[in-house]
């Protein structure tokens, strides 16, 4: 859970911006329309809507990374698309036999960062460059997109990533290089204008997303290593401390218990003569007290 307090704030919602460079092309794109415009007054929309698209493309976002360990969150804004096992392409060199895919769609509005999916170190990035004329990433295996090969390890604990986006333009970027650390929900790169990402998971991992769900890049959880995803919301308890043997913590009356040997006989003769003993040592002591109060009165009358 985050230290920061947003409940002075105005706008608490409004936690996005745009990158420099979001700023510098539309910018541009407004200024070439203003020149179109005074051409021909319409030609004016094609700055003003290009400038529109850089923004979205450019878009930010402030977020919060989960209070949790060894788990996995989004590396990026989407919609899950599917869940299930699958082979990882031989660019993430990713070993053993069982994997989860967790493929994602991303959309040209939603906000441009690549995060860290776990805590770590890139293990290697491999980028393709794609074809300018595949515009477009309709499709995630579409020739000629642009691609990134991401993977992260720590330890013995490693995921994958495979992004995907049009090959024109600077559409996709990746940050880090081979051997570099990363912290969980840190950002790693960008993705602009939308695409595609796999994230790729051990199998023995429960993925919590499901198909149609929306993910929140830094913020949303895929799953945790080493244990189920529920555990990830339940609250370790209180351990309360046993009194100890010699320790009477109860308000209760004790009751005395009755022990009785095997070896002795219980009879009704038996508890009779009990009865009467304990009879007669009551009445004994009555009548001690009896002729104590007795003398103490003499004596005062004495005096």
């Amino acid at each position: 859970m985050s230290d920061t307090d947003l409940s002075r704030e105005t706008f608490p919602w409004l936690r996005s911006g745009f990158d420099l460079e979001g700023y510098v092309g539309a910018l541009a794109a407004w200024l070439v329309g203003i020149l179109l415009g005074i051409l021909w007054a319409p030609l004016f929309w094609i700055g003003f809507t290009a400038a529109i698209v850089i923004l979205l493309a450019t878009r930010t976002a402030e977020r919060t990374v989960p209070d949790a360990e060894d788990i996995v969150v989004a590396p990026s804004d989407g919609m899950v698309v599917s869940v299930g096992g699958a082979t990882p392409p031989d660019e993430l060199r990713l070993e053993g036999a069982g994997w989860t895919r967790v493929r994602v769609s991303v959309g040209p509005t939603k906000t441009n960062g690549i995060c860290a999916p776990m805590d770590g170190a890139i293990d290697h990035v491999i980028r393709e460059t794609g074809d300018p004329a595949a515009f477009a990433a309709t499709k995630p295996d579409r020739p000629g997109l642009t691609l990134a090969y991401v993977a992260l390890e720590s330890g013995e604990r490693s995921v994958g990533m495979c992004y995907a986006t049009g090959g024109l333009g600077p559409r996709l970027e990746i940050d880090k290089e081979a051997g570099d650390a990363v912290r969980l929900g840190r950002g790693i790169g960008t993705l602009r204008m939308g695409g595609w990402y796999d994230l790729y998971v051990p199998s023995e991992m429960d993925v919590l997303p499901v198909p149609g769900q929306t993910l929140i890049g830094s913020e949303t959880i895929i799953g945790r290593f080493g244990g189920a995803s529920s555990d990830l919301f339940e609250r370790d308890e209180v351990e309360k401390t046993e009194p100890g043997a010699d320790e009477d913590t109860s308000d209760e009356p004790l009751e005395a218990e009755l022990v009785i040997d095997e070896d002795d006989e219980l009879t009704l003769e038996a508890l009779s003569r009990e009865e009467d003993a304990v009879d007669k040592e009551d009445e004994d002591v009555s009548e001690m007290f009896a002729r104590l109060k007795k003398e103490a009165r003499k004596i005062q009358d004495d005096e």
